[in-house]
């Protein structure tokens, strides 16, 4: 069972502080999920883009070093694809959204010098190391996206479950326990007045009896 609140001026006015408090505090929360609404929107786009692609594409790189891989056997594939490794340069940065931090990524893939032998190795693998190449800045962005994405979306799990307790549920509470006090003290003033009103009436009619 709730215990009903001390009806006073003082606790009335410390009320009336949480209550004004909890009310900022609700509209900075929809104005920050509002912009990481915003932040995560414009993301979308650019995410589709390259899911779309790289699931498009992945199967048919796979294919490709499939195919070669049944032209020239395992063994001379594999070693292959280790000496035929790119040269990849990432630039990472860091930028700070809303409050949270998000990782930038940009890559350059460079093709590395064909060291693995042609004669041992299907021509397919070259087109399939060279496909591999094209697509493997895609995959890393991709990835960088989805992180930031993912990070986007836990925040405004986050703040939208603390902007409802606050509009359902703290502010809702302390307005209603605003309005108990002050009707118990507009009661109380009532009362007290009442009081004063028959002391005054009983002190007349003695000074009437008196006299």
């Amino acid at each position: 069972m709730r215990r009903k609140p001390n009806a006073t001026r003082m606790e009335l006015q410390r009320v009336r502080k949480r209550l004004e408090l909890a009310v900022r505090g609700h509209k900075l929360l929809k104005d920050k999920l509002e912009g990481l609404m915003k932040e995560l929107t414009e993301r979308l786009p650019e995410y589709k883009r390259l899911r779309l692609k790289v699931d498009e594409e992945w199967p048919r790189v796979f294919q490709r070093f499939a195919l070669a891989e049944a032209e020239s056997g395992t063994d001379p594939i594999q070693a292959a694809i280790l000496q035929a490794r790119p040269r990849v340069t990432l630039d990472l940065r860091m930028e700070r959204i809303m409050g949270i931090p998000l990782r930038h990524v940009e890559a350059r893939v460079e093709a590395a010098a064909t060291t693995y032998s042609l004669v041992q190795t299907s021509p397919r693998l070259d087109a399939a190391i060279a496909a591999l190449r094209e697509l493997l800045a895609d995959i890393l962005r991709l990835a960088a996206i989805e992180s930031a994405i993912r990070a986007l979306a836990a925040e405004i799990q986050k703040t939208r479950r603390r902007s409802n307790a606050l509009e359902h549920v703290l502010i809702p509470d302390l307005q209603t326990t605003r309005k108990y006090i002050a009707d118990r003290l507009e009661e109380i003033a009532r009362s007290d007045i009442s009081r004063l009103m028959k002391v005054k009436q009983m002190l007349l009619e003695r000074e009437v009896s008196a006299s």
